[in-house]
């Protein structure tokens, strides 16, 4: 499974689309298999959407997010878990520890 992280430094983004720098994180048997920080690029929410479908990600965790996007979202196969505050890894780990 592939999840994504929109960034602002080390924690989540407060908006979806706000920043075109993730954390993408790929998770194998119910564990961390490979972790890195991407620049999407793009200009808009929906350049940054079309990245992560083109990238495979399974998962988006976010802050905020507008309901056309993540409606788009979970239209291409992707599950969006929003208004998630804190640490990209501490989300991370406390997804792994469930």
């Amino acid at each position: 499974m592939k999840i994504a992280i929109p960034l602002f430094k080390d924690r989540v983004a407060p908006h979806f689309g706000a920043s075109s720098e993730i954390l993408l994180v790929e998770i194998k048997d119910a564990s961390l298999y490979q972790e890195a920080k991407w620049n999407l690029g793009g200009d808009t929410p929906l350049d940054i959407a079309r990245r992560l479908v083109e990238l495979g990600v399974d998962k988006i965790i976010c802050g905020g997010i507008s309901r056309v996007y993540k409606e788009w979202l979970v239209r291409k196969g992707i599950s969006v878990e929003d208004n998630k505050r804190g640490e990209a890894k501490e989300i991370i780990k406390q997804l792994l520890s469930n």
